[in-house]
């Protein structure tokens, strides 16, 4: 191949390989990032067309054309709602010093170009750019530390924080960057999305090793896996929980969810997997990943087992067994999902050669964790739990969590989010109805739908035979059903809350509001009490 000359106008640029270094002792503030050459950043990543020069220094990435500034490049991806590209020229009125578009090099004559200034990078893909691009500009962190991606339908935010909470009593910190928040040393940043933009992840891994943070757990959900969010990252464990039906407003069909769910292990360098064979996907991902491997069941003969389970209301014990020998764990988390959980995050740990010991005291230092299972109490004579279930197979563990230590009623609150997957709604409402005493249907996020709407659908899931006011309600204010369950509950009955979990706002049409399910719940014991 011959040289690339870096005043080229327009050319196909080929891929190089480039070993990059990160000027150390730097913070995470973009602004203080010290200037990268343009032409090593892209080096490997397979380009189009160029046009302008690649001899530039680059301050800063940015996806927002709001956040540009003199010097940064603009990589404009496709958004849910927007195309990039229709704020390419924002971006140069503001000082973009170059941008990434898959549009061909023909389309950029519309727009406000000089080449002695502003580079045009034409390429396939924007997010895998980006994700290429945010990588090299923060020297590739996730070679730099261990990283933990956990995928699967349920079980991710609480797998992350018993692999915290592990860590913890190592005396070592620990990143976690998932549904909840993103957390690292003193920072705590509330999380809009479960798996930030790759650019996002690159940055937060680069100031946890700039902190002497060596590891981070790291929610991987099935949008960023298709969205190139965790492209080109470095996993030391891969970790699947299990599989059901959720996202196919997004994926289309389970197959497509699945296919995107397997790609963590698949189109990522996994060093290290633990996988739930007692999930039918989980076998699937266990005959197909080559690296080092530690399956995990119940029921299946798993590498690593949880044998003589029992579950009460303070939580489960049962006999760990692994390759490196058993112990006894008691916990105070609740349910046999939870104990799925417990074994994947023990799993995950021995891959990474800690002591069975310490593994013991991080699964018995877990307590709560915020909107899973989480008890609401005001001195009342029976139960009331928040839970962040929002799919049938959630909903349905969640309830027979609560089955085992419940002497009453479970009085079941929950709803479906809209502009989403109408095609759990029923299976949602017949879980519900099925394995709750008395539930009582309501709105969740109904974001731009019409909640009444939400609500027939959940009710086609319910059988025929059981009776409006006796087996279920409708009650389609949320704030009102969570009031008129509680006002139901008598000694020892249990309140499921269900579907929002930790989170503290409602979106409606007309916008977000603030609402919390725990603090619903708090006011109307008080009032009854």
């Amino acid at each position: 191949m011959g040289r690339l000359r870096m005043d080229l106008v327009s050319a196909r640029f080929e891929p190089i390989q480039a070993n990059m270094s990160f000027p150390k002792g730097t913070v995470w503030e973009m602004s203080n990032m010290s200037e990268q050459k343009l032409s090593a950043l892209i080096q490997g990543f397979p380009v189009k067309n160029i046009q302008g020069i690649l001899n530039r220094e680059i301050s800063s990435i940015v996806f927002d054309s709001r956040k540009v500034k003199d010097g940064s490049l603009f990589v404009a991806i496709h958004g849910f709602k927007q195309d990039g590209f229709k704020f390419i020229n924002d971006a140069i009125a503001r000082g973009t010093s170059a941008f990434v578009t898959e549009a061909p090099i023909e389309e950029l004559s519309n727009l406000n170009l000089n080449q002695d200034n502003v580079t045009a990078i034409c390429v396939e893909d924007c997010r895998s750019a980006l994700a290429w691009i945010g990588s090299e500009f923060y020297d590739r962190p996730s070679d730099r530390m261990d990283v933990y991606g956990v995928t699967g339908t349920n079980g991710k935010t609480t797998v992350t924080y018993i692999l915290d909470s592990i860590h913890k009593v190592r005396n070592e910190q620990s990143g976690v960057i998932g549904t909840i928040h993103y957390s690292y040393g003193n920072t705590d940043l509330s999380a809009p999305i479960t798996t930030p933009e790759s650019l996002d992840i690159n940055r937060m891994l680069h100031e946890m090793t700039e902190r002497k943070i060596r590891q981070c757990f790291l929610e991987v959900s099935s949008h960023s896996l298709a969205l190139k969010r965790v492209h080109r990252m470095h996993f030391a464990v891969g970790i699947f929980t299990n599989l059901s039906r959720d996202h196919l407003d997004f994926h289309g069909t389970m197959d497509n969810y699945k296919e995107a769910k397997k790609g963590l292990f698949r189109d990522n360098l996994v060093d290290k997997a633990v996988t739930n064979i007692d999930d039918p996907i989980g076998r699937e991902i266990a005959n197909e990943f080559f690296g080092d491997l530690l399956t995990i069941g119940i029921e299946q003969n798993a590498d690593v087992m949880a044998e003589n389970h029992k579950l009460s209301k303070t939580g489960s014990c049962f006999t760990l067994k692994t390759p490196s020998g058993s112990c006894e764990i008691q916990t105070h988390l609740l349910g046999r999902h939870n104990i799925y959980n417990l074994i994947s995050a023990a799993a995950a740990a021995l891959l990474q050669n800690i002591p069975l010991d310490q593994i013991d005291r991080g699964l018995r230092s877990v307590d709560r964790i915020p909107g899973r299972f989480e008890k609401v109490s005001c001195d009342q004579d029976f139960s009331v739990v928040v839970d962040y279930a929002h799919t049938d197979d959630a909903l349905r563990n969640v309830l027979r969590a609560a089955q085992a230590f419940t002497s009453g009623r479970i009085i079941t609150v929950f709803g479906c989010g809209g502009d989403r997957d109408r095609g759990k709604r029923k299976a949602m409402g017949h879980v519900a109805v099925e394995e709750s005493g008395f539930a009582i249907v309501t709105s969740d996020n109904p974001r731009t739908e019409d909640p009444q709407c939400i609500v027939d659908d959940i009710l086609e899931g319910i059988p025929s035979s059981m009776n409006q006011g006796k087996d279920y309600e409708v009650v389609v204010d949320r704030k009102e059903a969570i009031q008129f369950a509680i006002q139901q509950a008598q000694s020892g009955d249990l309140v499921m809350i269900a579907g929002k979990g930790h989170e503290d706002y409602q979106v409606l049409k007309t916008g977000a509001i603030h609402f919390d399910d725990r603090e619903v719940a708090a006011e109307a014991m008080r009032r009854v009490s």
